[in-house]
């Protein structure tokens, strides 16, 4: 019941107009809690602004990334985004995560940053306390180094425990003391001069140690990146990243629950330092050939752009000038697939990873839980679609027109493998696909998940999870991963400039 409410809630807040078949009262409710909650969005930042509430200060940058609207912004992708680039200048990130309804975002942001050095992502629902926490954990940790890189000078300046030449070993050994000034001298020469090394990070021949690096990590200084932090006002921050959909805009103009707004656009682009115009649609001469073809007729294209562009004309009317707004278009571009039982540890790691040139011309389904489905849809669209200017053939596969296209929008963070019937109902819809295809001259059918869906699956409970796998098993499905990018070479100089002139504050 609680899910058949959310979808008919999302459904009324998504379009335009109030759907047919809906109950005027229940419309009516809506549009009196939309009310409640601007009315509750604006006190509480008012009461902040004037200082009524403190907010909570750390020493240390925070960069918030958040949004206007509910649902495939891109604010997680734009957050795995710039942990990244506070890596490279030498900061450890910490991503500070609310964990909504099972923290598949938190688990899913875990495992893309493994490979970036000293971060982490903590996720609770009082991130400012998460902050402080973290603070007093990173001095603890800074004061024991202290302590022991004290303690390792101190050794390195002890006398050495060496032969003493007025001593005899064994008491009554004769041993000829020159022999053993010489010893001793000679090992305190190279004593010295191995501790001189290990001191400035080497093993005694200029290259680094195997736990340099470790060291280096630990020495990061921390950075905060607060994931969907729009709307946390409690802790202040030095960088606010505000995500806007180029293709929706402000939806229907209402606030949530009514419409998709979380507050009134204008208010919350007045505060902010770097706006993100996400999907925004790509001109037409800058498309591939592929690209050309499968994208609709030019007419429709142009609309779309005409919309972003109207959409970038209202954004700069909000923005406060005097914060030197800096505004960006960013898109999702996929960057692999990978067998659901090797993503998820279950099969050896030097098995084959299929390249994303395998899904042309294959047919598609993908049920997924995101806020964007439509999104989704369009990334596999031209992924399935025909690669006219690859020059390499592939066997004939990159130039099949047999391409198409199943999306199951099952709402986002909606935990559909945990309903048997919701899961029974994807198998057998993959089977009946399954049955139709593989034949000559015909598409292969093949199972899509995205990495979201999956991550919600691994933090469940072990026998959901368990459950959920063996069924999602029969399909050998592979999970699509993507990451965020930002086209434009001059956009992203003066994001990373911007990011690191906060981070030098």
């Amino acid at each position: 019941a609680m899910r058949a409410l959310r979808r008919l809630v999302r459904d009324v807040a998504t379009s335009p107009d109030v759907p047919a078949g809906v109950p005027g009262a229940f419309v009516a409710l809506l549009d009196a809690a939309s009310a409640i909650h601007g009315r509750l969005v604006t006190a509480r930042r008012w009461a902040y602004d004037a200082g009524w509430v403190s907010q909570i200060r750390v020493d240390a940058p925070v960069v918030s990334v958040g949004n206007v609207t509910w649902g495939g912004t891109g604010k997680t992708p734009m957050t795995e985004y710039i942990a990244r680039e506070v890596a490279d200048a030498g900061f450890a990130p910490a991503v500070l995560s609310r964990g909504y309804r099972g923290a598949d975002e938190a688990t899913m942001l875990r495992r893309r940053l493994g490979d970036v050095p000293g971060a982490r992502v903590l996720v609770g629902k009082d991130r400012g306390k998460l902050a402080e926490d973290a603070m007093l954990e990173e001095s603890s940790r800074t004061k024991k180094r202290a302590d022991a890189a004290a303690d390792a000078a101190a050794l390195i300046h002890m006398p050495l425990a060496g032969f003493d030449r007025e001593k005899r070993f064994a008491g009554d050994v004769d041993v000829d003391d020159v022999e053993l000034r010489c010893v001793s001298e000679r090992a305190a020469s190279s004593s010295g001069s191995g501790a001189k090394d290990r001191g400035e990070g080497g093993d005694g021949g200029g290259r680094p140690s195997p736990g340099d690096e470790k060291k280096r990590n630990e020495n990061r200084p921390v950075a905060f990146l607060l994931d969907d932090g729009a709307q946390h006002v409690r802790l202040r921050r030095d960088l606010e990243v505000v995500m806007v959909h180029a293709l929706n805009g402000w939806g229907n103009g209402r606030i949530v629950p009514r419409g998709p707004l979380r507050e009134e656009p204008r208010a919350l682009l007045r505060r902010a330092d770097v706006v993100a115009l996400h999907h925004f649609p790509r001109r037409r001469e800058t498309l591939s050939a592929t690209e050309q073809e499968t994208e609709p007729d030019a007419s429709f294209v142009s609309a779309q752009e005409l919309a972003a562009l109207a959409l970038e004309r209202d954004v700069l009317r909000f923005l406060d000038p005097d914060r030197d707004p800096l505004v960006i278009k960013t898109q999702i571009e996929p960057t692999r697939i990978e067998r659901l039982a090797r993503y998820v540890g279950e099969s050896p790691p030097h098995e084959w990873t299929p390249p994303l040139s395998r899904l042309r011309g294959a047919r598609v389904f993908c049920p997924c839980g995101v806020g964007d489905a439509a999104s989704v849809r369009l990334v596999l669209e031209r992924l399935t679609a025909p690669a006219l200017d690859d020059p390499r053939n592939g066997y004939g596969l990159r130039v099949r027109r047999t391409g198409s296209v199943e999306v199951w929008d099952l709402g986002d963070h909606e935990p559909f493998w945990s309903c048997d019937a919701t899961l029974a109902k994807i198998v057998d819809r993959f089977r009946e696909m399954h049955r139709t295809s593989g034949d000559v001259g015909s598409a292969e059918a093949k199972m899509v998940l995205t990495e979201k869906d999956v991550a919600r699956v691994l933090t469940s409970a072990p026998e959901k999870r368990f459950r959920a796998l063996a069924a999602l098993a029969q399909c050998d499905p592979l999970v699509l991963c993507a990451e965020l990018v930002v086209p434009d070479e001059g956009e992203r100089r003066a994001l990373s400039e911007r990011l690191r002139r906060t981070l030098r504050r």
